[in-house]
């Protein structure tokens, strides 16, 4: 027997070739279909490209961090088309306290204008003085009680005489006085940093945690503090002071002191107690709280070293005796003259013992 391949070479040539009209034919038949298959493979790798740089395109749209959704739906007013039109009404209006004669005015003007002024609309900020000078700017877009929330509307606080600090992210945060020509506005450090004990404090834009503000920089830093839940922190402390808040809910409080050397540490406050709130702004750095006993008593407890020992004062509730401050937000104050104020004759424990944090 012959090899396999005299095998095929000899089978080969024993089958009868087609005629050659038959054979141009199928051959070009075959460059036809190679023809197709390669055009089909090239609109394929094209549309495959596309595709993928659509894909890609849409990847890098969602990964850039989107800003708060666009108000479609307000008007696009400028300030001074809000700022005392008819439709518009006053939200709040602030005076300098060292200077009356300079006031900052918030006005709204609505979409659907309503008599109660529940409505969705744009708010613009005017500051006047005494000399004739004049700020008008936008604010902050707010709604109302029947829509969904979309943001606050910030937070006002004078910083200087005639100087005011507006907390909000968009737009904002802000300088603001009569004087400008435009509000300055504040870069945000956001990473937050570490200072030394006696740093000034004030609310962050987003009114999370605290800031400092500096205002020869024109900066706003974010300051590092203990992330302790249901704390609320002091605000404003002035320069010179630690940072301090209040922790807890219920009868389950503590204070959270800064120490000189920068540290933090923390005092239990006796459960004893019906109620307890910050008593805050006061004129030497003190750490004080108003504190209520189930027989309906008052008590003023007042720190002056960081939270190692502790002063307890007879006192009236902090409402009734005007110790309040409802603008810019409120906060019960520690009353000027509280070392004049009678020993508490039995007085609630003191704070426990500092804990390092």
């Amino acid at each position: 027997m012959s090899d396999l391949r005299s095998f095929v070479r000899d089978t080969e040539w024993s089958v009868d070739q087609p005629p050659f009209e038959v054979m141009i034919a199928i051959q070009r038949r075959a460059r036809r279909r190679r023809s197709a298959l390669s055009l089909s493979a090239a609109v394929a790798t094209v549309l495959a490209l596309a595709l993928a740089g659509a894909g890609l395109g849409q990847l890098g749209h969602r990964q850039v961090p989107s800003g708060s959704a666009p108000q479609l739906l307000v008007p696009d007013w400028t300030a001074d088309q809000i700022v005392d039109h008819p439709d518009a009404f006053v939200v709040k209006q602030l005076e300098s306290r060292p200077n009356p004669s300079t006031t900052l005015t918030v006005w709204k003007r609505c979409t659907q204008p309503r008599a109660d002024h529940d409505c969705f609309g744009r708010e613009a900020i005017a500051v006047v003085d005494g000399s004739g000078h004049r700020l008008v700017t936008l604010g902050a877009v707010t709604g109302s009680i029947q829509q969904p929330s979309l943001g606050d509307d910030g937070l006002l606080r004078e910083v200087d005489d005639g100087l005011w600090y507006w907390a909000h992210d968009d737009p904002g945060p802000y300088l603001l006085s009569a004087t400008m020509s435009q509000p300055v506005q504040l870069p945000v450090l956001d990473r937050p940093a570490t200072h030394s004990f006696g740093v000034p404090s004030i609310e962050c834009a987003d009114r999370v945690g605290l800031c400092t503000l500096d205002q020869n920089a024109r900066t706003l830093e974010r300051l590092a503090i203990p992330q302790v839940p249901h704390t609320r922190w002091a605000t404003p402390t002035a320069t010179g002071c630690g940072l301090w808040g209040l922790a807890g809910v219920g009868g389950n409080l503590r204070l959270v002191i800064q120490q000189r050397d920068g540290s933090f540490a923390s005092a239990d406050i006796p459960d004893d107690s019906a109620a307890a709130a910050m008593a805050e702004g006061g004129p030497g750095c003190e750490i004080a709280y108003f504190q209520t006993s189930v027989a309906n008593t008052h008590q003023l407890v007042v720190s002056l070293d960081q939270g190692k020992t502790w002063q307890i004062r007879q006192t009236a509730m902090p409402q009734g005796t005007g110790y309040a401050e409802r603008q810019p937000r409120f906060r019960t104050l520690i009353p000027p003259r509280w070392a004049d104020l009678p020993p508490m004759p039995q007085p609630l424990a003191a704070p426990r013992g500092l804990q390092p944090l």
